[in-house]
């Protein structure tokens, strides 16, 4: 995997295809396997990137504020590609995202937030849960996380990739989820946006999904039925072919 250097600490990712760039931002306690669908989904059409923020994955934890050292980790890959990128995030993921392209609109030639919001609140019980007892949180977790039709193995996968990365990365992204809030400051950004929603997202629902549509300057909003809040692995090829669609009408122009 290449990796890039973040105030000299290694940030790696992964990058298929050739093309158009698109980097993928995962989302709590899981690391760029989440995107396995996109990557192989779309990587006849497109250069697409994933990095592993720093604390998961192969890239080590990095000390200091969490939600500024993931925009740090994601300009830097960015920078690194050297041009113009849609960036994608998926729940904590389109927070990042979402303050890079406030932070660095001209690292960015489009937005698709996935399982979004301007502000992403956590109940406090959720915060002790993990804390005191990190492996039915994650089960709790991945009961939230699906909607009815999801298969086994993809709660597998989501369960999987939390328990790997462990119980500080889970705790300090749902922290950075609690505190992330830039409801004041959407106006600010410009960047062409996707906002895609699952139809039963406990998580992240609909009604964040409407409020991010209604107030950035320039968004679309797209709900796809039949799935939860984690979209790329319960509705890979739907939600592939809104992003390239998506990131296709941005190359054209």
């Amino acid at each position: 995997m290449p990796k890039v250097l973040v105030e000299n600490s290694p940030v790696y990712y992964t990058q298929v295809g050739r093309g158009r760039l698109l980097l993928l931002v995962h989302g709590s306690g899981a690391d760029h396997t989440l995107w396995g669908g996109q990557l192989q989904g779309l990587k006849g059409q497109f250069s697409v990137g994933a990095l592993d923020l720093n604390g998961h994955g192969r890239s080590p934890l990095r000390p200091g504020d969490d939600l500024t050292s993931y925009v740090a980790d994601v300009a830097g890959v960015l920078a690194d590609l050297g041009d113009q990128t849609v960036l994608a995030g998926h729940s904590l993921g389109s927070a990042v995202a979402l303050s890079v392209a406030l932070e660095h609109p001209e690292l960015i030639g489009g937005l698709i937030l996935i399982g979004a919001g301007a502000r992403l609140r956590v109940l406090p019980e959720l915060l002790q849960a993990i804390a005191d007892d990190f492996p039915a949180a994650v089960d709790s977790i991945v009961k939230l996380a699906f909607g009815a039709a999801a298969r086994e193995p993809e709660r597998r996968q989501a369960r999987d990739q939390m328990l790997r990365n462990g119980q500080a990365a889970l705790y300090r992204d749902f922290s950075a989820c609690d505190r992330f809030d830039l409801v004041a400051q959407l106006e600010q950004i410009k960047a062409p946006t996707l906002v895609v929603c699952g139809r039963e997202d406990r998580l992240t629902p609909i009604k964040y999904a409407e409020y991010l549509r209604d107030h950035l300057p320039d968004a679309q909003l797209h709900i796809i039925e039949k799935a939860g809040h984690m979209v790329m692995l319960e509705a890979a090829e739907p939600l592939n072919r809104l992003i390239a669609s998506f990131a296709g009408e941005r190359d054209a122009s």
